[in-house]
């Protein structure tokens, strides 16, 4: 039998900004017991700082388990209890909910479709409830005057499940205070789109690096680049890379951390700083970080003495197959504007190779497809106990460049 492991789904404000996670468990649709697994596993062997951060956690909860033992377990005002749609609504549930409000627990109702018979059998919930996760697939017909009187009772109003940027919108017109789904990972396509001048420069700087351009030719072109120079020393000044010394110029950076560390930081710098009005693109920088982190410590569980150089190819198959969602056109387009080994690109799109197998997995973490899991294990001789150190591990990088990123 196969352990269970974390996993989370960002759920984000109208500005695209990052507000919590949906919390759930690889067992949760196979054991009766997986809330109970997920929280004692978020109490004991992780920890809900390294699994959430600074945000807030929604774990869903069935009827018997907001009277479990394990129900408090958690820190209340870290934690919202979503009670699921198949829950008996009853005067001991309301009177429980009730009682534990007053103690300052928090409680959403987990996705449910709306229509007027789930309203009248849940609308006694309302009064000690924060929040509504409303299923969209299953909600086709709710409008803007719905949501207005679900606000008017104090609750906030969460579209789950939504699959695509206009569906997204249509939530956004109706009103919805917050969204969840696939959504965050799908490109955004634009009729015609352009790059800002600090993305053409990040691209032309990040090419250089691959190339065998000399440091002076590098240090030449940064100083033509006096915006990208800045934000490139201010960010790797930040606490997340924890330099013992702070730089203090570009030529001090390409002596210190070298041409491969520097390409790495500056893709990450025109993740980080692109479109700024955009706050989508912060849940964006956090995926990036979570699947660049997963493929070096994959590469690491499968080759310990791995070299520099294969790192730093782990590192950035996890960063380009991402890289078009940055620029909101279609994946191939993208990498058109950067120097991408043929090795590479056959990872991204074909999955090929040893590249492409840690990019397939670690796209099963992400989804926790525990099948794509188990195939990788069993391919390589290892426990699922060595997987769970590494995914808490990327959690809790991501958890820092959020707090970094304020």
């Amino acid at each position: 039998m196969g352990s269970s492991y974390i996993g989370r789904q960002p759920i984000v404000n109208e500005r695209g900004a990052l507000f919590a996670y949906d919390l759930f468990s690889s067992a949760q649709n196979a054991s009766e017991h997986a809330t109970e697994t997920l929280v004692n596993d978020l109490q004991s062997s992780f920890g809900i700082d390294k699994i959430i951060g600074k945000r807030l956690g929604f774990i869903r909860a069935d009827h018997q388990f907001i009277f479990h033992e394990l129900f408090g377990l958690l820190p209340k005002e870290r934690i919202v209890y979503a009670v699921l749609e198949e829950s008996v609504v009853d005067k001991e549930l309301c009177d429980s909910l009730e009682k534990l409000r007053g103690q300052g627990y928090r409680f959403a109702l987990n996705d449910f479709a709306y229509t007027p018979e789930n309203i009248e059998k849940f609308s006694p919930l309302f009064p000690y409830l924060e929040y509504v996760k409303i299923d969209i697939p299953r909600s086709p017909r709710i409008k803007r005057e719905d949501v207005e009187q679900l606000k008017q009772q104090g609750l906030s109003v969460i579209g789950a499940k939504i699959e695509s940027h206009d569906i997204h919108a249509q939530c956004v017109a109706k009103g919805f205070s917050y969204f969840q789904g696939y959504f965050i990972s799908k490109p955004k396509v634009l009729e015609n789109p352009s790059f800002s001048l600090d993305q053409t420069a990040v691209i032309q700087l990040w090419n250089m690096l691959q190339s065998d351009a000399d440091i002076d030719a590098l240090v030449k072109a940064f100083e033509l680049n006096h915006m990208v120079s800045l934000k490139l020393i201010r960010f790797v000044n930040s606490a997340v890379f924890a330099l013992r010394n702070p730089v203090s110029s570009v030529r001090h950076v390409l002596t210190l951390m070298g041409r491969e560390p520097l390409a790495r930081w500056i893709m990450l710098l025109m993740f980080s700083e692109a479109k700024e009005s955009d706050q989508n693109n912060i849940p964006l920088m956090l995926m990036v970080v979570n699947r660049t982190e997963l493929m070096t410590q994959l590469l690491l569980l499968i080759k310990p003495n791995a070299t520099e150089s294969q790192k730093a190819t782990a590192y950035f198959v996890g960063m380009l197959s991402l890289i078009h969602l940055l620029f909101n056109i279609p994946h191939r387009e993208a990498l058109k504007k950067l120097n991408v080994t043929p090795e590479i690109e056959r990872a991204l799109f074909e999955g090929d190779g040893f590249y492409g197998e840690l990019l397939t997995t670690v796209r099963s973490i992400e989804m926790l497809d525990t099948e794509g899991i188990d195939k990788f294990l069993e391919k390589h001789s290892l426990e699922h106990e060595v997987l769970e150190p590494l995914i808490a591990s990327a959690m809790e990088k991501v958890n820092q460049f959020d707090e970094a990123m304020g």
